[in-house]
């Protein structure tokens, strides 16, 4: 019966905070707040903006991989020098120019031709290896599982 209550609980907080993933609004904090076994402190709109910037550099390493058109970029991505962080502290100076190194990135990749397509895709996804190898270590056997061998 535990089991069954943990699950069920799980299931409506995961819900909770999935249901408006394509926005990060004032108030996503706010709804996404509750505590969770995976975050305890709640996520913050950082936090959701990541991740979905991670679902969607998943769908472009698929897109890449299988030949198909890659998805456009999130249109939440011009609110990562502003989304709230989980640590309200950390040093503003370097991670302003880490999310506009991503920010360029992105862009070149956007505009990439078949010939660099790969070659652009890698350095987008070593700007979140450099990021996160400043601030938050945990995402980082993810993101490196998102790069493309080169042969």
């Amino acid at each position: 019966m535990k089991v069954f209550a943990f699950a069920l609980f799980l299931s409506l907080a995961i819900f909770s905070c999935g249901e408006n993933k394509e926005t990060v609004s004032e108030d996503s904090a706010k709804k996404c707040a509750m505590p969770s076994s995976v975050n305890p402190n709640g996520d913050s709109e950082l936090a959701l903006l990541m991740r979905e910037m991670a679902d969607w550099t998943d769908s472009c390493k698929a897109a890449i991989t299988s030949k198909r058109e890659v998805p456009n970029a999130p249109a939440n991505l011009k609110t990562l020098h502003t989304a709230k962080r989980t640590d309200p502290n950390i040093d503003e100076k370097v991670f302003s120019s880490m999310a506009s190194l991503y920010q360029s990135r992105v862009t070149e990749f956007q505009a990439a031709t078949d010939a660099n397509r790969v070659e652009l895709f890698n350095a987008m996804v070593q700007g979140c290896v450099s990021c996160h190898e400043n601030f938050c270590h945990g995402p980082l056997v993810r993101i490196n599982k998102m790069l493309i061998p080169v042969n």
